[in-house]
């Protein structure tokens, strides 16, 4: 997870918490809350129109976001979500962060059409 999140075009890591828990942001917003590597869940956002599908998919791993219930963000525990389904959640939520970001602060490298 903090490999791909790290990884994103214009992605910056902070500890807010201490160094075992990392957030990712880019153009300043967060897309990911991530644990360290031995850590079981994180929290990603999400398209609104895509929660229902993500959290029925995966109703015992999938949930809503402790403190974020109203806003489109889902709780993660990887155990029990497929590692492509891991990798299209950090992208989209990657991607939905980008999209609401101003032009000017967008990273470069970033497609709003990927």
């Amino acid at each position: 997870m903090l490999k791909r999140c790290a990884a994103k075009p214009g992605a910056v890591i902070d500890h807010p918490w201490g160094p075992e828990d990392s957030v990712f942001k880019v153009g300043g917003k967060i897309f990911a809350f991530v644990g360290d590597e031995g850590s079981t869940a994180g929290t990603f956002k999400c398209d609104r129109d895509r929660i229902p599908e993500w959290r029925s998919r995966y109703p015992d791993h999938i949930g809503p976001a402790r403190y974020l219930t109203n806003k489109p963000w889902n709780s993660v525990t990887y155990k029990g979500v497929a590692g492509d389904d891991m990798a299209e959640l950090i992208d989209d939520s990657y991607h939905e962060v980008c999209l609401a970001l101003a032009k000017k602060h967008r990273p470069d490298g970033w497609d709003a059409e990927a």
